[in-house]
């Protein structure tokens, strides 16, 4: 009997629960950047599940956001808000798992939907553990979530949301194959210098790293001496000209212009054949369409139906195949405008300008877009001195000369732009 009562009140206070969700009400507990609203109905009762913006807790939130989608780490955040004192949702001190949680369970600062607008109830459910007697946490399917939006509570904007979880993606590792997300770790953290993990040597393809305070060299010549290059390059240096060459050299108006009129007619003849290839496709469904209507009549008159049918089936699968390769065909680039060098060179000087400003968060974005724009960087000895090679990632580099908000970080290039300094 005592376990038929918990049970059936373990029930009610579920249904409880969600008609009180359902009403744009918490379901139980507090989220961090909220309050419990206190307050009496007309009968005296206590009115329960309102919740109102905490404004010092927001703020919070909203630095977190910035700060990730800005570059730094979950780790490097927790630690800037110690030592400033600033108190965490338990009350006391932040750490990373706080802000990273989990996003399969809707867990940590960064994956609480209620901070735009949306309130999730029935994520997950609880089993206890026979053994042990604890509780364990089991997702529910997707199809039982109770979303309900309640636009009074948003904290953070639709953008900086997208830009947070396009982070947090390109930050995961691949759980169907461990071993590639282990190897990716490296280039999946965010890099201490501004060239880290781009420098190649030119004589063995082992990479260049730091082997003093300010000096690059040959990690292979210098771990395993199975490369002669032993030419070294102070960090300030390389950078500096990587920036300069990068601003003055690698878009030049004259050279630009050339390969603008080559990308115009190479554009204009994927057009013309992207255009041949859904005209066909388009009257072909047009002439399936009639074949149908055609069909259709001849069982009418008493024809051989179950021939017709067949044949009425294969059409059918036709034109669904057609359909779908037309809502699938994709349009081919946009023409180059003549002056994208001139943009080009006016990005790159607010970047340079960004790499120098006081806010830490402006440089660290500087700092992502412009790597965005180097496929590799390769340094080889020549005369008694290291010649730079840079390489650029031709979609980034369109991507910023047509002044766009945020490259496509991560894409595959389409093209490269050799560069020597």
């Amino acid at each position: 009997m005592n376990a038929l009562f918990l049970k059936d009140l373990a029930d009610k206070t579920r249904r409880g629960q969600r008609g009180r969700v359902e009403q744009g009400k918490s379901g139980g507990g507090n989220s961090y950047g909220y309050d419990v609203v206190k307050r009496l109905d007309a009968n005296g009762e206590l009115i329960r599940g309102d919740r109102s913006i905490n404004d010092a807790q927001a703020s919070v939130i909203q630095r977190i956001f910035r700060d990730y989608v800005a570059g730094k780490s979950a780790k490097r955040i927790a630690t800037e808000l110690n030592k400033e004192g600033i108190e965490a949702p338990t009350g006391g001190t932040w750490g990373f798992s706080t802000i990273n949680g989990n996003p399969k369970r809707g867990t940590g600062i960064l994956n609480n939907e209620l901070y735009v607008g949306k309130l999730v109830w029935n994520r997950q459910r609880f089993i206890k553990d026979p053994d042990t007697g604890k509780r364990q946490a089991r997702p529910n399917p997707e199809s039982e979530w109770i979303i309900q939006d309640v636009p009074e509570l948003r904290i953070i904007d639709d953008a900086l949301w997208q830009h947070a979880k396009d982070r947090q993606k390109s930050c995961q590792v691949d759980q169907l194959n461990p071993a590639v997300g282990s190897a990716n770790f490296r280039d999946r953290r965010r890099q201490k210098y501004l060239l880290s993990g781009l420098l190649q040597c030119g004589c063995c393809g082992g990479g260049y790293s730091m082997i003093s305070a300010m000096m690059l060299g040959c990690s292979a010549a210098r771990n395993k001496g199975t490369c002669y290059n032993r030419l070294n390059i102070r960090r300030d240096r390389l950078e500096g000209s990587v920036l300069h060459a990068l601003r003055h050299h690698l878009m030049d108006p004259a050279l630009f212009a050339e390969f603008c009129d080559e990308f115009t007619r190479e554009t204009n003849r994927l057009r013309g054949d992207a255009g041949a290839a859904i005209g066909s496709a388009q009257a072909e469904i047009k002439k399936i369409d009639r074949d149908l209507d055609m069909l259709v009549n001849l069982i009418l008159r008493g024809g051989a139906a179950d021939k017709i049918n067949a044949k009425m089936v294969g059409l059918e699968t036709r034109k669904k195949e057609l359909e779908r390769d037309l809502a699938q065909a994709q349009e081919p680039p946009p023409l180059l405008h003549p002056n994208m060098a001139h943009h080009y060179r006016a990005q790159l000087d607010n970047l340079y300008r960004a790499l120098e400003h006081d806010d830490e968060n402006k440089r660290f974005e500087a700092a992502e877009v412009i790597r965005s724009l180097i496929q590799a960087i390769t340094l080889v000895p020549e005369g008694g001195e290291l010649k730079i090679d840079v390489r650029g990632d031709l979609v980034g580099i369109l991507s910023i000369a047509v002044q766009r908000k945020n490259p496509p970080l991560g894409r595959a290039p389409s093209g490269l732009l050799p560069l020597v300094i």
